[in-house]
């Protein structure tokens, strides 16, 4: 092993804590994983052999993958940029939203079948076995996942519910986000050095800001935009702040992109993960491929990305300040 060196910030908010490299062939002494981790991560690399050779190179076949295990070393620097000119980066790393979905589904199936059961729900109440069940997936595609911070953060925030709801609990929303906050900074405090931390815990308080404690009105498509355009609005300062650029056209692109990935590709993945099938990825790459048409001709536009200096952080600060005001109750 070579002389280590020290860590630069980026590699701590990755984890990494030291670094070196190996002289001379590398050997593999025992190919069958002798840990949990390692079994996950075995796991992991089998599901990306088997998605490379369905897709092959298809064109969006490294963003597949990434909704599948999240790993995006597959996903061509041209389309990252397209990802960036358009706001819809946060689709092909997996986040909080991608959980949610599975969570609620595996409590939906788990419901429909515990009711169909009379001794099961005599025993124990059906919301208490879809909580249960909910947190299970979720851990499960967490894992999956690779436990990174967006991920994190929503299975801590499911965790609490949970429990809450098994202990007979209502804890506020507050509390809850709060409360993962507290444990993915106890775990792994670098992760404050990372812009997708404050992107994601910023993202989730414009929500519960937005639906907590008002009426709803009208109907869902309407509430659904409106927190698109919240989401948007408020996490403005923080992305000049951090990147010196804004993608304007965010919520056009997000409109579609959110609940075709959401709704169509993300669960045609998932199920090519636990079926060995392969029509669902041909048909959720196919999908994907009408999608970016959508996405890539906005990206096009010269109006797409809107750049600027990095603003003082007194006035990074106002702004944010100004942006809450915005988003309170008329």
């Amino acid at each position: 092993v070579g002389q280590p060196r020290l860590v630069e910030t980026g590699e701590l908010e990755r984890g990494v804590r030291a670094t070196g490299y190996v002289r001379g062939s590398a050997e593999r002494l025992d190919e069958v994983p002798g840990s949990a981790m390692q079994w996950v991560h075995w796991l992991r690399g089998g599901l990306r052999e088997r998605y490379a050779d369905v897709l092959g190179d298809r064109a969006y076949a490294g963003m597949l993958v990434a909704l599948a295990i999240g790993e995006q070393r597959g996903i061509p620097p041209a389309q990252w940029e397209v990802f960036r000119r358009t706001g819809v980066g946060h689709l092909v790393a997996i986040s909080g939203l991608h959980v949610t979905l599975v969570a609620a589904a595996a409590g939906a199936i788990v419901g429909w079948a515990w009711r169909r059961q009379p001794t099961m729900v005599l025993r124990w109440p059906v919301r208490k076995a879809q909580a249960l069940a909910a947190l299970v997936a979720a851990a499960a595609y967490a894992l999956l996942a690779g436990l990174v911070i967006p991920v994190q953060r929503s299975l801590i925030m499911l965790f609490v519910v949970v429990a809450a709801l098994l202990c007979g609990r209502r804890p506020a929303p507050s509390r809850v986000l709060a409360a993962a906050l507290l444990c993915v900074l106890t775990f792994d405090p670098w992760a404050c050095l990372s812009a997708g931390f404050w992107l994601s815990f910023g993202a989730v308080g414009v929500i519960l800001m937005l639906i907590t404690g008002r009426p709803a009105r009208g109907p869902r498509w309407r509430a659904a935009l409106r927190v698109q355009m919240g989401i948007s609005l408020a996490l403005l300062p923080l992305l000049v702040l951090m990147f010196n650029a804004f993608p304007l056209l965010s919520p056009l692109a997000n409109a579609v992109a959110i609940p075709v990935v959401s709704f169509v590709v993300a669960p045609l993945v998932l199920l090519a993960a636990l079926l060995p099938l392969e029509l669902p990825l041909h048909l959720a790459h196919g999908v994907t491929a009408l999608m970016m048409v959508w996405v890539e001709w906005l990206s096009a536009l010269d109006m797409a990305l809107w750049r600027q200096s990095t603003p003082p952080l007194w006035l990074a600060l106002a702004a944010v300040l100004g942006m809450a005001v915005l988003l309170l109750p008329r």
